[in-house]
C-alpha cells in the first residue's frame, strides 16, 4: 500500500521558492554579465518583468501560507490571481509581438504561444481542480514550469554556451515532480504524468512549426510583417 496523497508537502514550497530564485538568477545574470545583445528596454520590457515577477512570486507565496495556516489569506489571493494572470498573458503576449517585428524568427513566437498556451490550460485546470490539493499543486506548478523557458534560456548564454542547452534545463525541472511522486509515494500522481507527458508532447510541435515557410506566413499575418 501507498501511502495517501499529502494536503500540503514542503516540496512543493520548497520548490516553488527555488523557481522563483532560479529566474531571479537567470535573468539578473544576463541583465549584469551579459549586455552585449540585449534589446533596447522599453516601458513593455518592465510591464513584462513585474507581472512575470509578480506571478513566480505569487506561485512561491501561496504553499507558504497553506503551511503557515493562513488559508483565507491563500483563498483571497488565488480568487485575485486571474488578474494577475491577465495583465501577465497581455504583457506576453505584446513581448512576442514585438521581437516577431525585432528578429522575426519564428522559434521564440512560437514557443512563447504555445507555452502561453500551456500555462492558461494547466492554471484553469488547476483552479478548476483546487478542491482536490494534490492535483491542484502539481498542475500549479506545471503551469508555472511551462513559462520558465525564457529563463533557462538566458544560462547558456551568460557562458557564451548552446542555447540547445537550455532544453535539458527544462526537462530536469519537469522530471522533478515526477521523481518526488515516486521517492514519496512510489508512483506518481496523474496530474505529475499529465503534465509531463503535455509538455514533453509540445517539444516536436514547436520544432515543427517553427521550421514551417506557411507557419511563418501565418505569423507575418498574426503579429506584422518581420523588420
Amino acid at each position: 500500500m501507498t501511502a495517501a496523497w499529502a494536503r500540503t508537502e514542503p516540496f512543493f514550497r520548497r520548490y516553488a521558492w527555488f523557481l522563483l530564485g532560479f529566474v531571479v538568477v537567470c535573468f539578473g545574470g544576463k541583465a549584469i554579465f551579459d549586455t552585449a545583445d540585449l534589446p533596447p528596454l522599453t516601458p513593455l520590457h518592465h510591464v513584462h518583468a513585474l507581472t512575470m515577477g509578480a506571478w513566480f512570486v505569487l506561485f512561491a507565496i501561496q504553499p507558504t501560507l497553506l503551511e503557515r495556516g493562513k488559508v483565507s489569506l491563500h483563498r483571497l489571493l488565488g480568487r485575485l490571481s486571474p488578474l494577475l494572470v491577465l495583465c501577465f498573458l497581455a504583457s506576453a503576449l505584446s513581448m512576442t509581438t514585438l521581437n516577431w517585428v525585432r528578429m522575426g524568427e519564428p522559434l521564440i513566437p512560437t514557443a512563447n504561444g504555445i507555452n502561453l498556451l500551456l500555462f492558461l490550460s494547466f492554471y484553469v485546470a488547476a483552479l478548476a481542480w483546487r478542491r482536490h490539493p494534490a492535483a491542484h499543486q502539481r498542475l500549479m506548478l506545471f503551469a508555472t514550469i511551462s513559462i520558465i523557458g525564457p529563463a533557462a534560456g538566458r544560462l547558456p548564454e551568460i557562458f557564451d554556451a548552446s542555447p540547445f542547452l537550455a532544453a535539458p534545463i527544462v526537462l530536469a525541472l519537469q522530471v522533478t515532480p515526477l521523481v518526488h511522486d515516486f521517492v514519496v509515494y512510489r508512483r506518481a500522481h496523474p496530474a505529475s504524468w499529465i503534465g509531463f507527458a503535455v509538455m514533453c508532447a509540445a517539444i516536436p510541435l514547436i520544432v515543427g512549426l517553427s521550421s514551417s515557410q506557411g507557419w511563418a506566413e501565418v505569423l507575418d499575418g498574426l503579429l506584422g510583417p518581420r523588420a
